[in-house]
């Protein structure tokens, strides 16, 4: 099947689903589309390449209709690869994705990082959007009461209130303009950088609220489960069936989750085990499986396209600025003594 035929169809949906991937992690995109797909068939799954095929597989056998890099308009494409990293560009190419399958007609978008797994209906959210510009999900939806809560939520604010593991957008002046905001935003500006108040693609959300109008936000303790929340919440599995805090698991992110050390959760948070998760353990279990059976073994050894020394580069040159700068204002300081 071809991807427009995977487009176009005789009884095509208005809305579509999405995610962004190098081709390293195309394994995880397969996941995540057969896992959407079989909870909305007659939705379409794009997933944008951030890298080039090379000829390590077919786009017409997978599960999911691919848009390449140039097709998403970004500004200078030569230049914005080399900008980034592989992590960083992926990251960055978030809202040009969302624009372009609004440009091909879709009046509802929805986006899913790639380490994710949808569980159940999502029909909530994506009639959410008939009726709002743009639809976010928080990371935590209640204050913490644990014995590291200061912490714990601390990095939350360092991190974004948001999490762009699901951000919906449908067609609209107003999510036009967000999304034009935030692609301004990203075109140099998508990188880890904490004192800068910078964490990639992801802190500006904060600011999405108060910008613009018609914003809803995802308030269910079974939508956007992850390591950040699992410790607030109770999961409870019976078979295929999974509930989080009584409610139906409709959406998982496995953020910071590595196959070659299954028995850790999250590379972000060493303190948490898969014994203290409890029930949750099995969807981290079942999602390990279901990545060797989507190829993770061969996909995660094949090459990024864009590996430049440049990124290496711009990426010692940001680590070297603070000191810089802070150079700068001391020789600044000392002039203003001395005069």
């Amino acid at each position: 099947m071809t991807s427009a035929a995977k487009d176009h169809g005789p009884t095509r949906s208005d809305a579509a689903a999405a995610t962004i991937v190098s081709k390293s992690s195309l394994s995880l995109a397969r996941v995540l589309a057969d896992s959407f797909r079989r909870q909305h068939p007659d939705v379409p799954f794009f997933v944008a390449l951030a890298d080039e095929v090379d000829g390590y597989f077919d786009p017409a056998a997978e599960p999911f209709a691919l848009i390449r890099l140039r097709e998403l308009q970004l500004p200078a494409l030569a230049g914005f690869v080399r900008r980034y990293s592989q992590q960083e560009l992926t990251y960055a190419c978030t809202p040009y994705l969302l624009a372009h399958l609004l440009d091909r007609g879709f009046s509802r978008v929805a986006f899913f990082k790639q380490e994710s797994l949808v569980t159940g209906d999502l029909t909530p959210e994506l009639e959410l959007l008939r009726e709002h510009c743009i639809v976010l999900t928080p990371h935590l939806l209640e204050p913490l009461a644990s014995d590291d809560q200061l912490e714990r939520e601390a990095v939350i604010l360092q991190s974004g209130v948001f999490n762009v593991g699901f951000l919906g957008i449908s067609e609209s002046a107003e999510a036009r303009r967000f999304l034009l905001w935030w692609q301004d935003r990203l075109c140099e500006h998508c990188r880890h950088d904490v004192p800068s108040g910078i964490h990639f693609e992801q802190r500006w959300l904060d600011l999405v609220p108060s910008f613009f109008e018609g914003v809803a936000m995802v308030r269910d303790p079974g939508f956007n489960v992850a390591h950040w929340n699992l410790p607030d919440r109770t999961v409870r599995t019976d078979g295929d069936a999974i509930t989080v805090d009584g409610r139906p698991c409709r959406f998982v992110r496995f953020s910071g989750f590595d196959p070659r050390r299954p028995e850790r959760p999250t590379r972000y948070f060493a303190r948490l085990s898969m014994e203290a998760l409890g029930d949750a353990a099995i969807l981290f279990r079942r999602y390990n499986e279901l990545l060797h059976a989507a190829g993770w073994q061969e996909t995660s050894r094949w090459p990024y396209a864009y590996r430049r020394r440049s990124v290496m580069l711009r990426t010692l040159m940001r680590r070297l600025r603070p000191m810089l700068r802070a150079r700068q204002l001391a020789g600044r300081i000392y002039r203003t003594v001395r005069e």
